[in-house]
């Protein structure tokens, strides 16, 4: 499959950004990352960024049991069900529930 990626949700103020992305290739990349005054006073640093991964076996397991057969397909799935504010938190949530092991990471 080759690499596809797009915005999962964006949200610019005056003083805080955030930017969520997913990419795949053979497993599915969430990347999520804040800045602005809100994150420096919240962190201490002006950015914090995250990732939640899905490996290329789970994605396996998401496709057939949603019945998603091409990216597009996988791409309207998480538009429609993951495209708000706390999307990080209902694919975590959406995994839990449905037995799909994921990573999460945070780099500071």
């Amino acid at each position: 499959m080759k690499d596809c990626q797009f915005e999962l949700y964006s949200l610019k103020t005056e003083h805080f950004n955030i930017t969520i992305t997913f990419s795949i290739e053979d497993k599915i990349v969430i990347y999520g990352c804040e800045s602005g005054d809100v994150v420096r006073k919240i962190t201490g640093n002006f950015d914090y960024e995250y990732y939640l991964t899905i490996n290329r076996l789970n994605l396996i397991q998401l496709k057939l049991m949603k019945g998603l057969k091409s990216f597009e397909e996988l791409k309207e799935f998480f538009i429609k069900n993951f495209s708000g504010e706390n999307c990080i938190e209902e694919v975590k949530k959406f995994c839990f529930r449905n037995f799909i092991r994921y990573e999460f990471s945070v780099w500071r």
